[in-house]
């Protein structure tokens, strides 16, 4: 499916990943000529409307289509399915990190100019990609950047509120909802704009608190230490400070090693016009000239790769 507006051009395409589940990807990139590629990645209860509203041509990713970029939104698979087929289309961490990022980055590279990209993740799409790139270490001689907003792996300490939240509410009240139902309800609950699959929710909660490895044994956090990573910029939400979302982009940020890695944190407090929900941070309006321009001179500013 293809349309066109203000020079812009809007795909989605349809990837078989696992019998009749797909994977989607929409790009969005000038008519006249696409530029560098920007892979984007969602995050839990999420899709690639994290990044782009389509209704009104606003967010990064419009933000970075208009600025020359041939932009890449990937969506893993059971987006937007309805409970009773969501139940029976169960899927969790190890088929997304095996299955469908694959599909995802091949049909990227297949369709994007040749020369190194730039990969955008949001919250859990953070540690998905870098996940996936511990496991298939070759595909960092092509990237030239990383970019992540209010990533996280493990939930840093923060009082008495963040515990009731993650622990209570999330690990406990949450788990129980979904047993019951066979998948969580995210949309009625307002924890996200998708429904999630039960297992891939309860791998991702896994991660809070217990070790970075594959079901198979494969440590990630050994792994990703080992790696050169290209340089990165990490925005992190001051909004609700209780959740302490800039502590756990900064343990997220720690953990990948020594880098050349940048935490931006954004609020009013730091000078920012207005506070930002963490699910908000690549699509309020404001941002076009609170904090866009920050990061496109940071892609500006990256060192050609070899």
């Amino acid at each position: 499916m293809t349309s066109t507006s203000r020079s812009i051009i809007e795909e989605r395409i349809n990837l078989p990943v696992a019998g009749r589940q797909f994977a989607q990807l929409v790009r969005i990139y000038p008519a006249k000529s696409a530029g560098q590629a920007v892979f984007m990645l969602h995050g839990l209860m999420d899709d690639s409307t994290c990044f782009h509203n389509a209704g009104n041509r606003s967010g990064l990713a419009y933000v970075l289509a208009r600025a020359g970029y041939d932009v890449y939104l990937g969506e893993l698979r059971s987006r937007r399915l309805d409970g009773k087929i969501l139940k029976e289309h169960d899927f969790g961490v190890e088929e997304a990190l095996t299955q469908d990022l694959p599909k995802l980055v091949e049909a990227v590279n297949k369709r994007a100019q040749p020369g190194p990209q730039v990969w955008v993740g949001q919250g859990f799409g953070s540690l998905l990609l870098t996940s996936f790139l511990a496991r298939n270490p070759s595909y960092l001689t092509s990237l030239q950047g990383l970019v992540h907003f209010s990533p996280f792996r493990e939930s840093q300490p923060a009082g008495r509120l963040k515990h009731f939240w993650i622990n209570w509410l999330h690990v406990r009240g949450v788990k129980v909802i979904s047993r019951l139902l066979g998948y969580v309800p995210a949309v009625k609950l307002k924890l996200g704009r998708c429904n999630e699959s039960q297992s891939f929710y309860f791998d991702a909660l896994n991660w809070l608190d217990a070790p970075w490895v594959s079901p198979k044994g494969f440590d990630y956090a050994a792994a990703v230490k080992a790696l050169d990573w290209p340089p990165s910029l990490y925005f992190a939400s001051l909004y609700q400070s209780w959740r302490a979302s800039d502590a756990d982009a900064r343990a997220f940020m720690f953990d990948l090693g020594a880098h050349n890695g940048r935490l931006i944190k954004l609020g009013r407090r730091v000078g920012n016009q207005q506070n930002y929900k963490r699910s908000q941070l690549c699509l309020d309006e404001a941002a076009e000239q609170d904090y866009f321009p920050v990061l496109l001179n940071w892609l500006a500013d990256l060192p050609a790769s070899d």
